[in-house]
């Protein structure tokens, strides 16, 4: 069970690093999103897990459950109002893979 638990956490880890390279390469704000969001929540869900794992399942240790719980809701909700608030800035997406007028 030791293994498991750091194979979650380094995962977890690893996740996160490549959510951290998606926010500086993509080209807008909802391109970073789309990586950050999904790569951080999944991240740190795995990362505490591997946590839960890793001491066992006391009842102390409730805690951790109730923050995977709640970093699942909120990961997305929080993604989500990012992007309407942009969205209603009137933030343009970048159209980099669309044929330009020059072409």
């Amino acid at each position: 069970m030791n293994v498991f638990s750091l194979i979650l956490i380094y995962l977890g880890l690893v996740l996160m690093l490549v959510g951290s390279f998606g926010i500086a390469r993509m080209p807008d704000i909802y391109s970073r999103l789309q990586s950050s969001g999904v790569s951080d929540t999944v991240g740190v869900i795995v990362i505490l897990t591997g946590f839960l794992l890793r001491n066992g399942f006391r009842f102390s240790d409730s805690f951790l459950g109730l923050l995977i719980i709640f970093f699942f809701v909120t990961g997305p909700i929080v993604g989500h109002s990012i992007a309407k608030s942009a969205f209603l800035s009137k933030v343009e997406p970048s159209h980099s893979g669309e044929k330009g007028e020059d072409e």
